[in-house]
């Protein structure tokens, strides 16, 4: 297995235990607005430093290029964050998982490259795999079919950003392209503050603590798999396939974790939580059939 297939796994382990402490930190009274605000300040500050790697060759006359990516990913975030507040962690995740077929659609349109036959089995595998997943939560009415479209529209939004990144992090210098697209995102956040009205920025109460442990879990594997594109931007497809084990990862950590994250949805969403494990095996499916393909290559 080529090693950097473990930069997109690390990324989905850390993903996963963010998403939760998001959870609990939304339940325990922290605001949607200042978990979120919190997570893209965050990523500003940790990100800019990149932006030394290279600095002098960095084609700064394009700075519009990373300024849309960042765009991009901070709509593709706050659509997460919308997604995360209605909707169960252990469907929201795994429905994350169909950014890997966008990814492969616009890797053909926007970068122009063909993903490789195993690799368009994995990324439709990955697709019926997370729709198993939502089987059992078909009866969820108008708040199922809004966290649905919200994790769709924020997976289409974040395989665009992706594909940006593998696209043309290289030739504009692929840390400091993630430094500008990062601050970007943060800048993003300041000017919603303001049109907010400038509520209270920072949170505070019991859930302060889960919300920066969400915060920084989501900047570390934004990190580790923005690195990935950029280093590795042939791969965008077959690093998508991998990171979107987070899926499972979700799954054991609300299973084994549950009662010591305050996650109790594997014991609440009863015989639909089966269904998540089902759609998991086929996940796990398409991830083998990626790592094969890429050892291969």
């Amino acid at each position: 297995m080529p090693l950097y297939l473990l930069l997109p796994a690390a990324a989905a382990a850390i993903y996963a235990l963010g998403s939760i402490a998001v959870k609990r930190s939304l339940k325990e009274g922290v605001r949607m607005g200042q978990s979120f605000h919190l997570a893209n300040l965050v990523l500003g500050a940790l990100f800019l430093p990149l932006a030394l790697i290279g600095w002098r060759e960095a084609r700064w006359d394009e700075l519009w290029r990373p300024a849309t990516m960042g765009t991009v990913f901070f709509v593709g975030h706050l659509l997460t964050f919308v997604a995360i507040r209605r909707g169960d962690v252990s469907l929201v995740t795994p429905l994350m998982g169909t950014k890997v077929v966008f990814v492969a659609v616009g890797t053909v349109f926007l970068a122009g490259r063909m993903p490789s036959g195993p690799l368009w089995v994995a990324a439709c595998l990955t697709a019926v795999g997370i729709f198993t997943m939502g089987l059992g939560d078909l009866r969820g009415g108008a708040n199922l079919a809004f966290t649905v479209l919200a994790t769709l529209a924020s997976a289409l939004f974040f395989g665009l950003c992706d594909v940006i990144v593998s696209a043309w992090a290289g030739d504009f210098g692929a840390m400091p392209f993630l430094a500008v697209g990062s601050v970007t995102v943060s800048l993003w956040t300041m000017a919603t503050w303001l049109v907010q009205g400038r509520p209270r920025f920072f949170p505070r109460g019991p859930g302060t603590r889960w919300s920066w442990a969400g915060a920084l879990c989501i900047v570390a594997q934004a990190m580790v798999l923005g690195i990935a594109l950029a280093l590795f931007r042939d791969d965008a497809t077959g690093i998508n396939i991998v990171y979107a084990s987070r899926g499972l990862w979700v799954l054991v950590l609300v299973a084994g974790l549950g009662g010591f994250l305050g996650n109790s949805e594997h014991r609440e969403s009863g015989r639909a939580f089966l269904w998540r494990v089902a759609g998991t095996l086929l996940l796990t499916a398409a991830i083998v059939i990626a790592v094969l393909d890429r050892a291969r290559a």
